[in-house]
């Protein structure tokens, strides 16, 4: 039963101490004061050194699932952990009341999770452990003390009296008065045994707590009084009933009963039923008992730096793509369908769940997801919906996912993201064409911003528009994609305090930062454009460069839709509102411009254009879109046309 090594110790204990003084101690706590740096008001001092040792005692395993075994080798976990010197039962090691194949084969199972343990552990005779099925004179006694160890027995260590009784000696419980007495051999064993000792703590193990009322007319007073007369402090630790119950001290003796290790849950699962094991710290003249929940002490490094590092690119949510796009049209049962692409981005195999959720009025097609992916495997989730008719409400559709993460030291982190899926709205070809006599453009308030769903992921673009507003009081986004990848436009403030546009491109190398090269007139119509030819970024104002650079990383891409008038927070919505007038915004998957020009007032569509928004006029409440590809724009708050020649 003894295994050597330490790990080292991860403890933690919460005391009440009477006449505090600064910082908790008293001062017969205090050792000599620190070595402080620098003077203090506050006199600081070592701890007062003291004497302890640990120990933890596990409860019943017996009566519950297969699964219990687990339970069992988690509490061997914590107790390794916390670096304990030995470890303590209460009896029901195994589930018994069978055969001596039966007994032997769980006998085996519980000893192999027991192996694990770091330190000495003892055992204590449970009803389980003895009785056997087909009764049979003696049960299972000898198998017992041939491969557990004595019925009865005690230990010292340190200045500690450790006592084992043995509970079961009329291999029955029926009847308290008559079944449940010690003998007058074990009782005489006692006194002899406590008779021999000087301990200045004493801890007595047993399976069935008789001391309570479920077994009066049992014998236990005349174990009560040999521990009185006894003198010094005893405490006494049982379990058989699957519940926990502390009875506090009576006389010089303290009584706990413990619940379960693996075992069967009582009744009472909110409070007293709970697996779990006691951690008991022992000083020559007091000892600290603690209810430690299985599994709530870790390993120093129960969570390693890359995982959390696999776990907040996990949080992003690359991992869950909608590469296209659902249709609505202006009436309803408009038919489309699109995937949604998971795939496994870590170093080992997870589960990842995901299920689309409609708003009112549409019809969807698809099986919820819960599968376990390899290491870089790709799930593809086909859904086809139904489309309600294009109205006043924005259409929703939604992909909740989760990717359900273990770590090595065998919990398992859910994350959970929700992706908005992407909404063509089906106009008339016709919607999105530019009106040059009754000219358009977007007025933002502030809180007020336009979004554009689009799948494409490029690789080379310009982003440009005509723009004017008042000075921000914050950095603000005018164009902006942008969370640690894509691409924008922003304002942001100069060293001179003068606001300047900038644009940012990301890369894998992180961002190419493009400020504008001089002051800015806040009054005036300007065109900004940000381009990208897949090795050098450029930004330019009114068609004059302003500042370039090069790399050889690639570009980054995001699931976040861009917004006109806003930037997009990690979860999607917009923040950084922009307060002013924007028109002619164009998206194009091709570097347009390779030196200076001059910007058209009025842009038009070709074949490289992803999105074209002239802002002359809305169509059932979107900005349409003129490129052809039902890139439509999205009110968020309350954006405006207004009628306004540039």
């Amino acid at each position: 039963m003894q295994r050597t090594g330490r790990l080292i110790r991860v403890t933690a204990l919460i005391g009440i101490w009477l006449s505090l003084g600064p910082h908790g101690r008293t001062a017969a706590q205090q050792g000599p004061p620190v070595n402080a740096g620098k003077p203090s008001d506050q006199q600081l001092h070592a701890p007062a050194e003291s004497e302890s040792f640990d120990f933890m005692i596990f409860g019943d395993r017996t009566g519950g699932p297969p699964e219990g075994v687990e339970v069992l080798k988690q509490g061997v976990q914590m107790a390794n952990r916390l670096d304990v010197d030995l470890v303590m039962t209460v009896g029901d090691l195994i589930e018994g009341y069978n055969e001596p194949e039966t007994w032997l084969a769980q006998m085996r199972e519980y000893k192999a999770a027991m192996d694990g343990l770091q330190m000495p552990w003892y055992p204590v005779a449970g009803n389980h452990d003895v009785y056997a099925r087909p009764k049979r004179p003696g049960g299972h006694l000898a198998l017992y003390s041939q491969h557990f160890g004595p019925l009865y027995y005690s230990l010292d260590y340190k200045w500690a009296h450790f006592i084992i009784l043995f509970s079961d000696e009329a291999l029955s419980f029926g009847n308290p008065a008559r079944d449940q007495n010690f003998s007058t051999e074990q009782i005489d064993w006692l006194r002899k045994d406590l008779a021999a000792s000087d301990a200045a703590q004493t801890f007595v193990f047993l399976h069935h707590p008789r001391w309570t009322k479920r077994y009066q007319g049992c014998n236990w007073g005349d174990v009560h009084r040999i521990f009185v007369s006894y003198g010094r402090p005893v405490t006494v630790f049982a379990g058989h009933i699957h519940l926990y119950r502390g009875d506090g001290q009576i006389d010089n003796v303290r009584y706990y009963t413990l619940a379960t290790t693996g075992g069967h849950l009582g009744r009472f699962r909110e409070t007293a039923a709970l697996h779990h094991v006691d951690f008991v710290r022992v000083r020559p003249d007091r000892i600290t008992v603690a209810v430690l929940p299985v599994e709530s002490v870790l390993a120093g490094d129960f969570v390693l730096g890359k995982e959390l590092d696999t776990m907040h690119e996990l949080a992003r949510g690359d991992w869950c793509c909608v590469p296209s796009a659902a249709s609505i049209g202006l009436k309803a049962g408009e038919r489309s369908s699109f995937l949604v692409d998971i795939t496994n981005p870590t170093d080992r195999s997870a589960r990842f769940t995901a299920e689309v959720k409609a708003g009112y009025g549409w019809s969807v097609d698809a099986e919820p997801v819960d599968q376990e992916l390899k290491p870089g495997q790709t799930l593809n989730l086909k859904v086809v919906t139904i489309a309600p008719a294009l109205g006043d409400a924005e259409p929703k559709l939604i992909v909740e996912a989760a990717a359900h993460y273990p770590i090595r030291s065998g919990l398992v982190q859910p994350i959970n993201i929700q992706i908005d899926v992407p909404i063509r709205a089906l106009l008339p070809e016709n919607a999105g064409t530019a009106d040059p006599r009754n000219n358009g453009v977007l007025a933002l308030d502030g809180s007020s911003a336009v979004r554009i769903d689009i799948p494409e992921q490029l690789e080379r673009y310009t982003l440009e528009c005509w723009v004017r507003g008042g000075e921000p009081k914050e950095t603000v986004a005018l164009l902006a994609k942008t969370e640690s990848s894509a691409y924008g436009i922003f304002w942001s403030a100069a060293s001179d305090s003068t606001e300047l546009p900038t644009g940012f491109i990301g890369t894998t190398d992180g961002y190419l930062i493009l400020p504008a090269a001089g002051a800015w007139d806040w009054n005036r119509w300007t065109h900004l454009a940000l381009v990208f030819d897949g090795k050098k970024g450029t930004f330019y104002i009114n068609g004059r460069p302003q500042a370039a650079q090069t790399t050889n990383a690639t570009a980054t891409h995001n699931r976040h839709p861009i917004y006109i008038g806003a930037d997009p927070k990690h979860n999607g919505q917009p923040c950084r509102y922009f307060t002013g007038q924007i028109d002619e915004v164009r998206l194009s998957g091709v570097a347009r411009y390779e030196g200076p020009f001059t910007p058209r007032n009025e842009f038009q569509r070709d074949d490289e254009t992803v999105f074209l928004l002239h802002f002359d006029r809305t169509f059932g409440g979107l900005f349409p879109d003129d490129s052809g590809r039902n890139h439509h724009g999205w009110p968020s708050g309350t954006p405006k046309i207004e009628r306004v020649q540039r």
